[in-house]
């Protein structure tokens, strides 16, 4: 499980998901959904049997974290820009390019375990 490089990438972004949802505070659902984002990563990394659950997966975390960032954005605009950016909030950004990476990383393994297949 941890021999694969998409494992670690998979366990920072839960991490990196995990840090925003404790230190970011601005708003009570971006926090909820941080944290519900963290646990479906970490839930992500014990699928390692099932690469092709784990990239969908992987897929679907990505597209969340970038609605994260979309209702910041709209939950900003309400409050007429007088929110404070912090440092927590670049954290999804993180986990986004470690998800990106980690989907890299099983598509790899797919392919090796089809060319494999087909030496057979």
């Amino acid at each position: 499980m941890i021999q694969r490089i998409q494992t670690v990438y998979l366990l920072l972004a839960f991490i990196a998901f995990l840090v925003c949802a404790i230190f970011d505070q601005t708003f009570g659902f971006l926090c909820g959904w941080t944290a519900a984002l963290s646990v479906v990563t970490l839930a992500t990394v014990f699928l390692y049997k099932n690469r092709k659950r784990q990239d969908l997966l992987c897929i679907v975390l990505i597209a969340l974290g970038v609605v994260y960032y979309v209702a910041l954005a709209v939950f900003n605009h309400q409050t007429d820009g007088q929110m404070v950016l912090t440092w927590p909030m670049a954290m999804p950004a993180a986990a986004i390019v470690l998800l990106f990476l980690a989907h890299k990383g099983i598509q790899h393994d797919e392919k090796l375990v089809r060319s494999l297949d087909r030496i057979r």
